[in-house]
């Protein structure tokens, strides 16, 4: 919880600790699915989930409650083992600078990116690389040789691709340990490009979280635009969703009986539309809260 900035009331915490479990679990297993890297290289071949539900009304590090409505974790879990995933870390790599003294050195941020396919065939896809300064409130160009304007890549099957490594775009290098550069959100997606739909997202924010300035609600203008679906099932309801601003950890609720959301724990970025189901909404106003909303 070190990693958040927030208030004490429950509901502030039940949130911040369900936001915690669910990026604690997509971390683990988007980094062990990225060590299935293909022939004689296959270094972890799977995990438990731990654990996937309880027994009775408690509190615990289940994904689904006593009652079977599954928490964020359950959603952040299922987006990193779908069939097509898109994964970054970002690191910081220390470089001396003086052949005289170790007091001179610059502090450099390192984006490495890979996508994952389970299927048995390669996939055609276009990489496409996208940048936001969360607190300035600007897009970032992307200018970087080998991602500027997307990049064609053929993801081998049953495996991990290894996409890109360089430094951040946006991000400046430091000269003195804990100054903080510019608070760079990076987004990436792939792109089939056969159907232009996107198999795969995933945002990389810099951490802690307790340390970047979010932008208020109103400079993100979350939209949120339900439409009854005629092809779902009955009662379904589609859920259209639109930033101005990159939004972390967005979670849905209505008030009175449960209602059932296709994805919880959501990214956002601008200019990057997503759709998400919800079966018994039966015309109620639908609740958000995600990091630095300002409710906690």
């Amino acid at each position: 919880m070190e990693n958040f900035k927030h208030a004490f009331d429950v509901e502030s915490y039940v949130y911040y600790t369900q936001v915690m479990q669910a990026e604690c679990l997509a971390a683990a297993y988007r980094l062990w699915r990225r060590e299935w890297r293909g022939p004689n290289q296959e270094y972890v071949g799977g995990a438990i989930v731990w654990q996937l539900n309880d027994c009775w009304p408690v509190t615990s590090w289940s994904i689904a409650d006593y009652f079977l409505r599954p928490k964020p974790a359950y959603f952040s879990i299922a987006r990193e083992l779908a069939p097509f995933t898109v994964g970054m870390t970002r690191k910081e790599v220390k470089t001396i600078t003086s052949p005289d003294s170790v007091a001179h050195f610059k502090i450099s941020s390192v984006l490495e990116i890979w996508a994952t396919n389970s299927h048995a065939q390669d996939k055609n896809v276009k990489l496409e690389v996208h940048a936001f300064d969360v607190e300035a409130g600007t897009a970032v160009e992307v200018t970087t040789e080998g991602l500027a304007g997307g990049k064609p890549v053929v993801l081998a099957p049953n495996g991990t691709t290894e996409l890109w490594k360089g430094t951040t775009p946006g991000v400046d290098d430091v000269y003195v340990d804990g100054m903080r550069s510019k608070p760079i959100v990076i987004q990436a997606r792939l792109i089939d490009v056969d159907t232009g739909v996107v198999l795969a997202r995933y945002s990389n924010w810099p951490e802690p979280f307790k340390y970047v300035h979010f932008p208020t609600k109103e400079q993100v203008n979350l939209q949120i635009v339900p439409s009854v679906a005629s092809d779902g099932p009955l009662g379904s309801t589609s859920l259209t969703i639109t930033v101005d601003r990159p939004v972390k950890g967005l979670v849905l609720d209505v008030d009175g009986p449960w209602a059932k959301f296709s994805d919880q724990a959501i990214d956002l970025f601008p200019g990057d539309t997503q759709v998400v189901g919800v079966i018994g909404l039966e015309g109620r106003e639908v609740k958000a809260r995600y990091l630095g909303d300002g409710s906690a």
